[in-house]
C-alpha cells in the first residue's frame, strides 16, 4: 500500500535550484572580490615601478647633467701641502682640468701632470660639487746629503734626489763612506733610520757613516758618537737614545751606543 509523502510543502527540485543559484551567485561575488583585490596589486606594483623609473631617470639626468654640460665643469683648483715645491707651478700643471666636468678628471691624468716633481711623494684627489677639484699634497722629505761636485745633493730615504744646496742643511746629515752609493745596502739602512726617528733628533745629526747595513753611526751636533746599528727598530732605538741624551746631559759622554736597545751603552 503506497503512503503519500508527507514533507514541507516544497518542491524539492526547486529547492535544489534555487540552492545552485544562490552558490552561483556566491561564486560571482568571491570573483569578483579576487579580480578587485589583483587589480589592487598590478596598481601597487605599477606604482613602485614608476617610482624606481623616475628615481633612475632622474639619476641618469644628474649623472648626464654633470658629465655632458658645464654645470659640473671644474672652475677652481685648491692645491694643498705644498711647502718645498713651487707651489705656482704645480697650480700651472693642473689647470689643464679647468673647464672639464669633475666626472671626467682622470686620476691617471692628474698623476702625469704632478710626475715632473718629484719632491710630491704621493696625492689625493677630491672632487667637490659643483666647480671643486682639490689637490692635495704629501712632499718628500730630504733625509740624508750627499757631496757632489758643487755643494751637496739632498735624498730622500728612497734615494731620489730633491734639490742640491751648498752645505748640508739643519736635518739632512752629511752621509760619508758606504753611504756615497745610493744603490747600496748602507745608503738604505741609514736613509731609513734618518727617516724613522723624530725630526727633532734628526736635526741634531750631522753627519752618517757606515761600511754595511749593520754598522751605520751618527755624528751629533754636540760631538757625541752614536752607534746606530741596523735600521731595525729605529723608532724605539731613538726613544733611547733621546732618554739618554737627557739624563746624561750634565755629564762628558763621547760615545753612545743603542744598537742593542735592551742595553745600551754610553762612555
Amino acid at each position: 500500500m503506497l503512503e503519500r509523502f508527507r514533507g514541507t510543502g516544497q518542491d524539492p527540485v526547486r529547492v535544489a535550484e534555487r540552492r545552485l543559484a544562490a552558490a552561483a551567485r556566491q561564486r560571482r561575488r568571491q570573483a569578483r572580490g579576487e579580480r578587485r583585490r589583483f587589480s589592487a596589486e598590478a596598481r601597487r606594483r605599477r606604482r613602485r615601478w614608476y617610482v624606481v623609473l623616475a628615481a633612475v631617470g632622474a639619476l641618469v639626468l644628474f649623472v648626464a647633467a654633470g658629465v655632458f654640460t658645464p654645470l659640473m665643469a671644474v672652475r677652481e683648483i685648491e692645491v694643498s701641502g705644498v711647502e718645498s715645491v713651487d707651489a705656482g707651478k704645480v697650480q700651472e700643471a693642473l689647470e689643464r682640468f679647468e673647464g672639464r666636468p669633475l666626472a671626467l678628471i682622470d686620476d691617471g691624468e692628474v698623476h702625469r701632470a704632478l710626475e715632473p716633481f718629484p719632491v710630491i711623494q704621493r696625492y689625493a684627489v677630491e672632487r667637490v660639487p659643483p666647480h671643486t677639484l682639490v689637490v692635495r699634497i704629501e712632499e718628500r722629505t730630504p733625509v740624508i746629503s750627499v757631496a757632489g761636485s758643487e755643494g751637496v745633493q739632498l735624498y730622500d730615504a728612497a734615494g731620489v734626489l730633491l734639490g742640491s744646496a751648498d752645505a748640508a742643511p739643519a736635518g739632512v746629515p752629511l752621509g760619508e763612506g758606504a753611504l756615497t752609493d745610493l744603490s747600496s745596502a748602507a745608503f738604505r739602512s741609514a736613509s731609513r733610520a734618518l727617516r724613522d726617528m723624530p725630526a727633532d733628533l734628526r736635526g741634531q745629526i750631522t753627519g752618517a757613516s757606515a761600511t754595511s747595513a749593520q754598522d751605520v753611526t751618527f755624528a751629533l751636533a754636540s760631538g757625541i758618537t752614536v752607534i746606530w746599528g741596523d735600521a731595525d727598530d729605529s723608532r724605539r732605538k731613538a726613544v733611547v737614545l733621546q732618554a739618554m741624551l737627557s739624563s746624561l746631559a750634565d755629564q762628558s759622554v763621547s760615545r753612545i751606543d743603542v744598537s742593542a736597545t735592551e742595553a745600551p751603552v754610553f762612555e
